[in-house]
């Protein structure tokens, strides 16, 4: 989850990166030259105020919003209306995720447990991530699963990937702690193109990587700074057909990269206004529709790509 900064001298340092970050010479819109336009927001379900979402995933034909310290996942209509709520019996729970069944799977980073529910929020499984050798007891931050039905899961404590089947049978694992393309410092959170291809948020090597389904590195995109293409503190990741999204916490901006690695702008009006979100996390698309989490703002944001409802 999204950590705030403390203390005036960091706060002092973010106001002037902001600054500087409002000066940068952007020249692409994230959805191509037409842009994206507000929509509106989710912000609670049942009178209950959402409380540090973190993530959030579309599918069948809904919106899945992981509510992090209520500890539950709300379903809303693509349109942001609300229509039923589970779980509540979460620890810690950060990632969520979709396979193409429509069965959502939820990761709590404190159990590491990865919970499976029905589209309609029926539990129909669960299975505990184990430890690699003599590790530490895995912290799940996300998920995502394949064509194949395989789950990748997201270990920020220990620097890994895991790879799962539904039964919770480790097929494999890949990464370790460092700096080098096959390597991670506390990567946060995953997604997986329509190739099988893995991307992966290393969070303080300021970079996402690309991975094959078995691990191997393939390409890296990002690195450290706030200039067009660097990433300061890149937290969530969205693919959509050979493009590449990257939310920044810190910087509030969402930068994209086409399938190569190379930027292709920042996400901005279709005035060409840059757009910054309050500390975004995950994103997620249906059709012309994107959402993205605004994780200390405590709500959903929806947009229009392309200003199409």
């Amino acid at each position: 989850m999204t950590r705030p900064m403390t203390g005036k001298g960091s706060m002092s340092m973010l106001v002037i990166l902001l600054l500087l970050f409002s000066l940068l010479p952007f020249t692409a819109a994230a959805t191509g030259s037409a842009g994206v336009e507000f929509s509106g927001e989710i912000t609670g379900a049942q009178g209950i105020p959402f409380n540090q979402p973190t993530d959030l995933v579309s599918a069948n034909g809904r919106l899945y919003v992981l509510d992090g310290l209520n500890h539950r996942v709300a379903v809303f209509d693509l349109a942001g209306k609300y229509l039923f709520q589970f779980g509540g019996d979460f620890h810690r729970a950060i990632g969520l995720c979709a396979d193409q069944r429509g069965a959502i799977y939820v990761a709590d980073a404190e159990t590491a447990k990865v919970k499976i529910f029905s589209p309609d929020g029926g539990a129909s499984g669960e299975f505990t991530a184990s430890p690699v050798g003599n590790n530490e007891k895995p912290r799940i931050t996300d998920c995502a699963v394949s064509a194949k039905g395989e789950i990748f899961l997201v270990d920020n404590g220990n620097h890994h990937i895991h790879v799962y089947d539904r039964s919770g049978r480790r097929l494999r694992w890949f990464g370790n702690f460092g700096e080098n393309n096959n390597e991670f410092r506390h990567p946060a959170t995953v997604a997986i193109d329509d190739n099988g291809v893995v991307y992966v948020v290393d969070v303080i090597n300021n970079l996402v990587k690309a991975f094959s389904s078995t691990g191997e590195p393939l390409q890296m995109l990002g690195g450290w700074g706030i200039t067009p293409g660097k990433l300061f503190r890149p937290k969530g990741v969205m693919l959509i057909r050979n493009t590449v999204y990257v939310s920044d916490s810190y910087t509030g901006a969402v930068q994209v990269f086409d399938a190569s690695g190379a930027f292709q702008g920042i996400m901005q009006r279709t005035s060409g206004e840059k757009i910054r979100f309050v500390t975004p996390t995950n994103m997620t698309s249906a059709g012309s529709r994107f959402y993205i989490v605004e994780q200390l703002k405590n709500r959903v944001s929806m947009w229009r790509m392309g200003g199409k409802r």
